[in-house]
């Protein structure tokens, strides 16, 4: 079926919904919605909404679409191409939608999901599934709401949501309109993969119900939205190829494609996702194993060799660079407690971050394969830290994610002196077999520049983060020249511009370098069919100007 039929929400009075006017007194005294992490500087806008209810929501988009007020929506605020960060018109924070609706089972499929709101923070969600406790559903007034989650309780099992962004303060409707991924997309995929429904609110203010497997494409490759006042929209969905690796750049298509997945990964500029329904997954013991090694180089190769080897089955290979460890070694000199692990050793050039399943039975047969692996590339498993219980294991993760975090902290202080100053951090990924081209060109470009720079993350899915720390406005220049030279050459090689990070207004100039004129221009008509004013999310991954 092609054919879907939008439905309208509750009407309330637009004027009880919880507003802040002017850019001076939103300044002053709502600073925070200013920015992402990626520290984009705002341009003045005039409304600031917190809605409390789908139906608060569509009054407040109703509204700004009779004015013709463009507006940006907001979540948690942690994406890092500044996709919410307002330039004009409004902002609409989505912060009140933070409740868990439901957890079930579906019998066809056997999974058990979970339905929750947009705001949900994904370090909740993991939280309350880890201890089975979900109080939102505990006081229900609907009977099989709290049948269901009594069942899920008295399941002997735990169950766990796989897709794990570096940042787990995200919500979970931030992670699913960015297609979210992180360290366990080596394994599990990304956010795509567990998303089994939506409720999507259009720029009209009415919304979508979409269940995954009910509404596909066409063979022309079309969807027909009806609204509630019986117009038809024709959605012609683009018809390019996927880049042979991950991708969040530009809107997915596919033959047939399932209309859910178009809103997957758009960035909120075709809807904004209300509430989601997601996977869970059965949950296994785990062991976490940071591997030293002597250099960057020595760090690649050993991940082709773990890549390569079929007999271990890895959540995650993740990378630091010897510049990365250097950065955490300055932070524990400074601050110990904020890193919480033992002292980085100090002959330790790289490292590779791996977690695989462990099961006390045959984990000798799985060290014995590792072992092997890690020596024949020069390294020793005795030059590693391991953990397997549940309190050394989140240690290991603040660990990961302390680079990042470090990084932002370094950029928001050097912005007190120049506020023009913004993240720069690489996000492509190229097919397998050219990982260590796309290294060579990293390194030596950033180190030719004498740029401040480190590198880590997801090499086991070829896609490694370059973070440059610009020390002022020129650096700054030059970085954004490195970066173009860093894609077109991602694209030449297949890959992507953006692997897990999306678009958003930072990014759009890379667009061009893996799209064509046509090709871009298919997504703007998809964009002009679902919002022919070009309100929602202005100038998120193209220009608000949309052709016919």
């Amino acid at each position: 079926m092609h054919e879907i039929y939008s439905k309208t929400a509750p009407e309330v009075d637009y004027s009880q919904v919880k507003r802040i006017e002017g850019f001076e007194t939103i300044q002053c005294e709502y600073s925070a919605y200013l920015s992402d992490e990626s520290k984009l500087s705002p341009k003045p806008f005039d409304y600031l909404f917190f809605p409390r209810s789908e139906a608060e929501l569509a009054a407040v988009i109703k509204m700004l679409n009779q004015q013709g007020t463009p507006f940006t929506v907001a979540g948690a605020r942690t994406g890092l191409v500044g996709g919410c960060v307002a330039q004009e018109g409004a902002l609409i924070s989505l912060e009140f939608l933070d409740k868990v609706m439901e957890v079930y089972r579906d019998e066809p499929s056997g999974e058990w999901r979970v339905k929750a709101q947009t705001s949900v923070s994904l370090k909740n969600l993991d939280s309350m599934l880890r201890v089975k406790q979900l109080p939102s559903l505990e006081q229900s007034p609907v009977e099989a709401v709290r049948r269901h989650y009594a069942e899920f309780r008295y399941d002997p099992d735990d169950y766990f949501y796989p897709p794990d962004p570096t940042e787990m303060s995200a919500s979970l409707g931030g992670s699913v309109v960015t297609n979210a991924s992180g360290a366990r997309t080596y394994r599990y995929g990304p956010t795509r993969a567990w998303v089994r429904g939506m409720r999507v609110f259009l720029a009209n203010g009415e919304y979508l119900d979409i269940p995954r497997g009910r509404y596909t494409a066409s063979p022309a490759g079309q969807f027909v939205v009806y609204d509630s006042k019986g117009g038809a929209t024709t959605i012609t969905i683009p018809d390019y190829p996927q880049p042979r690796t991950k991708s969040t750049a530009g809107f997915y298509t596919a033959p047939q494609m399932d209309l859910i997945d178009l809103f997957i990964g758009s960035e909120g500029v075709l809807g904004i996702v209300t509430s989601v329904d997601v996977a869970l997954l059965r949950h296994e013991e785990k062991v976490s194993i940071i591997q030293f090694v002597d250099s960057d180089e020595q760090a690649v190769t050993l991940a082709d060799a773990l890549r390569s080897e079929g007999r271990i089955q890895l959540d995650f290979l993740e990378f630091y660079s010897g510049n990365a460890l250097d950065l955490l070694r300055r932070l524990q000199g400074e601050e110990p407690s904020t890193v919480g692990m033992p002292p980085i050793p100090e002959n330790a050039k790289a490292a590779l971050f791996i977690e695989m399943s462990f099961d006390p039975h045959q984990a000798d047969l799985d060290f014995s394969i590792l072992e092997a692996v890690i020596n024949d590339c020069g390294g020793s498993l005795e030059r590693s830290w391991a953990g397997y219980e549940s309190r050394e294991l989140d240690r290991f993760k603040v660990f990961r994610h302390m680079v990042p975090e470090t990084i932002n902290s370094i950029i928001a202080e050097r912005k007190k002196q120049y506020p023009g100053i913004h993240k720069l951090g690489t996000d492509m990924a190229v097919p397998d077999g050219h990982m260590r081209e796309m290294w060579d060109l990293y390194r030596s470009h950033c180190e030719g520049l004498q740029l401040e720079w480190c590198a880590f993350g997801h090499i086991g899915n070829n896609h490694i983060h370059v973070n440059i720390l610009p020390r002022n406005l020129d650096e700054l220049e030059k970085g954004m020249e490195l970066y173009e030279i860093f894609a077109q050459k991602a694209v030449e090689l297949g890959g992507s511009v953006s692997a897990e990070h999306g678009i958003g207004k930072i990014k759009a100039k890379f667009l061009k370098y893996m799209f064509n004129p046509e090709q871009i221009d298919q997504m703007r008509r998809v964009k002009k069919a679902l919002d022919p004013q070009g309100l929602l999310n202005p100038n998120d991954i193209f220009p608000v100007e949309v052709t016919a």
